[in-house]
């Protein structure tokens, strides 16, 4: 039923198991911290601007703000950004380039 062999190979095994579980959280947990270094480097301190921030954002790199504000258009309706926005096609467009 049991044998010497069986049960060194379940230990074996257990074993394994046990140390592949604990390096596959030590490899997570170094992950983690270089992405937190990554992060506060980046001034995103863990209080910072860039908290909970998505780290695979674009970043602005000269202080400037990279969002805008929308404004909507007052021929057609739609929320626009004014630096970027392109004519509707109606005549009264006021971003008609």
């Amino acid at each position: 039923m049991f044998s010497l062999s069986k049960l060194l190979f379940l230990a074996l095994v257990i074993g394994a198991v046990w140390f592949g579980w604990r390096w596959f959280n030590r490899v997570g947990a170094v992950g983690r911290e270089r992405l937190r270094e990554r992060e506060q480097r980046a001034g995103g301190g863990p209080f910072g601007a860039g908290a909970g921030a998505n780290p695979r954002a674009p970043r602005s790199t000269n202080g400037d703000s990279m969002t805008e504000d929308m404004e909507k258009c007052p021929e057609c309706g739609a929320y626009v950004a004014p630096r970027s926005a392109v004519s509707c096609g109606r005549p009264g467009c006021p971003y008609g380039r």
